[in-house]
């Protein structure tokens, strides 16, 4: 159980009072997160082996606190396989297939000032493909900034921020759907170890991180990451959603993989939250393995959750041994992965790696937002609801496939760009 706590006081609670309740609960830490409303939000850290039932019921029976809820854990949205094979460029298939190459790169390449920031398990700082805005971690609460505090052990992180601001038309690696576009880089996740790679964050650290985004300048938050509704929202995250929607930061996050289950019929949480772009996964059948002339039919990937915005590139291979790279989505990992199974090679001086997942499809839709601003008039120059029309308006509608299934349809980003906004 977490040893976190999501107090909200009401708005007559004076900062003396609410320092003198917090006392008396041997609270350890306090973060204030952002809020819409005139209540005041606090992350409370209690300390290790504390029974944080007891403390929030004792919480809830100050006349100052509105309301005390837990807060949660959140798991990465894609399942990943180590790829050794060098691989051409070329091969990045959605990056045509979403009309990026040419199409969207003909109208704009981004703006430095469009920065998109990715909350995941960090970033391979050794990767020199990446221009930081912002590098910060905060983990159990502990938070960290400035280089080396995002070395990504993982890999997740690495790849879906390549997906999004990978720099382009520099010679080397992947291209990122931005362009230009710059990257803050926000590690919530504790660091892989020699026998597992599936560590949890903690939404406090994720509303803190999103938080910081919106305060470091962020115009799109992306969040390839979640649980299925069934195990609950959780205030403080969709406090901090909702902060940063008020702020016009668009917020972009992972439908989930659940489908065909029970949890699969809904999209995820943080997706579910009102404002945010869900996105779910689309994939593609080929006659020819490898190549992309051959591509006869597309659809919504098998595991993707159903009631997404819309769909984007997530691949759906038939399994980890499924050699058709048109069925994957293909970018970086990290050179200091701690888990046996996701080392790569270094081959060319590019660490690569092979994913599907609506993770992988997430960040592709936030870099498309990037490049929508960075054509519209720059950072925070779209409103959420605007973004959110444009890009269903605007979307490729896949044949055969319900709504339910693919949303208002699949992602195509030179339209999205040159969209007209509400």
């Amino acid at each position: 159980m977490s040893n976190r706590l999501f107090v909200t006081y009401r708005s007559t609670a004076t900062t003396s009072g609410m320092q003198s309740i917090e006392r008396g609960a041997s609270v350890q830490r306090t973060v204030n997160i952002a809020g819409k409303s005139g209540a005041t939000y606090h992350l409370l850290t209690l300390p290790a082996g504390t029974d944080t039932n007891a403390v929030a019921a004792s919480l809830r029976r100050n006349a100052d606190v509105m309301s005390v809820a837990p807060t949660h854990v959140r798991t990465l949205a894609s399942d990943g396989v180590a790829n050794d094979p060098y691989l051409d460029n070329v091969d990045q298939w959605y990056l045509y297939k979403t009309n990026v190459d040419p199409g969207a790169w003909a109208l704009t390449h981004g703006r430095s000032g469009v920065s998109v920031a990715v909350i995941d398990t960090g970033v391979d700082e050794t990767n020199t493909d990446f221009i930081f805005d912002v590098r910060e971690s905060i983990v159990n609460g502990i938070k960290t900034v400035g280089a080396g505090s995002v070395q990504d052990t993982n890999g997740h992180g690495t790849n879906t921020s390549g997906l999004a601001t990978a720099q382009t038309n520099n010679g080397y690696g992947f291209a990122g759907v931005g362009y230009s576009t710059h990257l803050q880089a926000y590690k919530i996740f504790p660091d892989a170890t020699a026998t597992s790679d599936c560590q949890t964050a903690d939404t406090a650290d994720e509303a803190e991180a999103i938080d910081d985004a919106v305060t470091n300048g962020a115009s799109v938050i992306s969040l390839s990451l979640g649980s299925p509704q069934s195990g609950g929202t959780d205030p403080a995250e969709e406090t901090a959603i909702e902060n940063a929607i008020s702020h016009n930061v668009v917020v972009v996050a992972a439908a989930g993989n659940e489908y065909p289950g029970t949890d699969g019929q809904q999209v995820d949480v943080p997706a579910a939250y009102p404002g945010v772009i869900a996105v779910g996964a689309s994939s593609v059948q080929d006659a020819v393995e490898n190549q992309y002339s051959s591509i006869t039919s597309e659809s919504v990937a098998s595991y993707s959750n159903s009631g997404a915005t819309l769909v984007a590139p997530g691949g759906d291979a038939s399994s980890d041994t499924d050699a058709d790279i048109l069925h994957w989505v293909e970018g970086y990992s990290t050179t200091t992965a701690a888990f046996a199974p996701d080392k790569c090679s270094d081959g060319g001086g590019v660490c690569r790696v092979l994913f599907n997942g609506t993770s992988q499809a997430t960040p592709q839709v936030a870099a498309a937002v990037a490049l929508m601003e960075s054509y519209h008039g720059g950072p925070r120059s779209l409103t959420p609801g605007q973004v959110t029309t444009m890009l269903t308006s605007s979307t490729d509608v896949i044949p055969g496939i319900s709504t339910a299934r693919q949303g208002a349809g699949r992602l195509d980003v030179a339209k999205a760009v040159a969209a007209a906004h509400p």
